[in-house]
């Protein structure tokens, strides 16, 4: 994977952020990721401005995404809703809300073969088109070593999905924001 030296400015930049919730914060289960991609709007260049796994409870989970989200201009926030994560996302959007922020958060159901999805990013990933940043060291072996056997694959399912979010994000370049919302 090759990374990226220096980001473009926030406003040059759509941003979306994607937080796949792990069920159970334990030794054995899953991660919890939350990427953060921006895509140039010119070059369509994609960069990971801020990709981590954890082992958290949600509740804790959700203060770091809101932290993350006081720090970067999120434009799509979407939100894993398999399982019971359905209720968990209820339970984030009225976080968000404590906090004031108002992204609205899209729930995204993963369809198909997680291998499938995982892999359809290998040549976007080659080819540098999705930058990554170096300081996120667990995050970037997980999406390195992923293999259709590895123990861990949440970053890189992650990754798919913020891809995927950023992708679909129609620039509202031509409106003023605030008479949006």
């Amino acid at each position: 994977i090759m990374y990226w030296d220096r980001l473009p400015e926030f406003d040059e930049m759509e941003m979306a952020m994607y937080i796949d919730p792990a069920i159970k914060a334990g030794k054995k289960n899953d991660y919890s990721a939350v990427s953060i991609i921006g895509q140039h709007r010119k070059t369509k260049q994609m960069y990971v401005i801020d990709g981590e796994i954890y082992k958290l409870l949600p509740d804790d989970l959700f203060q770091v995404a809101i932290e993350k989200l006081k720090l970067y201009p999120v434009d799509k926030l979407g939100f894993e809703v398999n399982q019971a994560q359905s209720y968990m996302k209820q339970k984030f959007e009225e976080e968000l809300w404590k906090a004031k922020i108002r992204t609205p958060v899209e729930s995204v159901h993963s369809k198909g073969q997680k291998h499938e999805r995982i892999i359809s990013l290998e040549p976007e990933v080659k080819k540098g088109h999705i930058l990554f940043n170096a300081d996120n060291l667990r995050y970037n072996h997980q999406v390195k070593d992923y293999n259709r056997n590895c123990t861990y694959d949440d970053a890189p399912d992650s990754l798919y999905g913020v891809v995927q979010l950023i992708q679909s994000v129609k620039s509202l370049k031509f409106y003023d924001r605030s008479l949006l919302f």
